[in-house]
């Protein structure tokens, strides 16, 4: 016989509602079941204040009604929701591995130089200290970065969250920025690359951001747009239609990025500046420390 309740249900929210939905596909959670169109949440363990995620299920009508019945015992609805978490996990960890393959594949420009070392410790000598920092190409790649999604913030009249990392379990999804949009409208994933050269210019940027949209989908559940912020020197390149390859792999794309252009002028930001000065402070720092007899004490 089901159980009649006489207290009001606490709310659960939008997003925990969502994340359920997701994890079954939109669909009733009994296998087989197909059926997409009048569903609930149902509490695993009867228990209608217990909102966390592994304790909710997404049921159609019917398989809802067996369950309160009794028909569907909790220790089946408790197998089929790990079945699901285990195949939503297994869906995750695909995405996230497509996207890393392609970064790691294609690191973003001025991104794959991170550390450089200025003096090092010769052999059997472990108690020298080093010198590291970053390199110029990295710190323009970085100052670049924040100057393009400051303007993107300005121009579009959104805050950022930046260098967002997105989690579920084990499996991490790493953005350069995002927006979180109110309920009903769509979030923006935006990823930054540099081009120092026209010919930098290829399919794999607006790819990686696709995957990373996509990806972001799956975990979140959320309606999900794709924003590709590329910095470029000259203000030739303004249009898209002037980077042939992304044009081109736009037109492939099912679900293609928004691609915006900024050049050096338009961020108030010229990286060769940076990189003169910081030469400059590394020749004078290791000639400074360089244990020559002319510097020897």
């Amino acid at each position: 016989m089901a159980h009649k309740y006489t207290d009001a249900r606490p709310a659960i929210p939008a997003d925990l509602r969502r994340a359920v939905s997701v994890e079954s596909g939109h669909a009733c959670a009994i296998a087989r079941c197909g059926e997409h169109t009048y569903l609930e949440v149902h509490h695993i363990n009867g228990n209608r204040g217990d909102n966390r995620h592994e304790n909710l299920i997404l049921l159609c009508d019917k398989h809802h009604k067996m369950a309160h019945a009794g028909l569907i015992d909790r220790k089946a609805v408790a197998e089929y929701k790990a079945a699901l978490r285990r195949d939503h996990h297994a869906a995750l960890a695909e995405r996230v591995a497509r996207l890393e393959e392609l970064l790691k594949a294609h690191p973003a420009p001025g991104t794959h130089d991170l550390v450089a070392r200025v003096a090092q410790a010769k052999d059997g000598d472990a108690g020298i200290p080093t010198l590291s920092y970053a390199s110029g190409a990295q710190l323009s790649a970085l100052t670049l970065e924040q100057l393009a999604l400051t303007r993107f913030e300005r121009q579009r009249k959104v805050s950022l969250f930046r260098s967002v990392q997105v989690r579920s379990g084990d499996v991490r999804l790493q953005l350069d920025a995002l927006f979180r949009a109110p309920e009903g409208q769509h979030d923006l994933v935006v990823e930054v690359r540099w081009l120092r050269k026209r010919y930098l210019d290829a399919p794999v940027w607006a790819r990686q951001v696709a995957a990373a949209t996509d990806a972001y989908s799956l975990f979140t559940g959320r309606p999900t747009r794709g924003v590709l912020i590329f910095v470029t020197p000259a203000r030739p390149w303004a249009k898209v239609a002037d980077l042939d390859s992304t044009s081109q792999e736009l037109s492939r794309l099912e679900n293609p990025p928004e691609v915006v252009v900024y050049n050096y002028d338009e961020l108030g930001f010229t990286p060769a500046a940076m990189s003169a000065d910081l030469l400059r402070s590394t020749q004078t720092s290791t000639s400074s420390d360089d244990p020559s007899p002319d510097n020897a004490g």
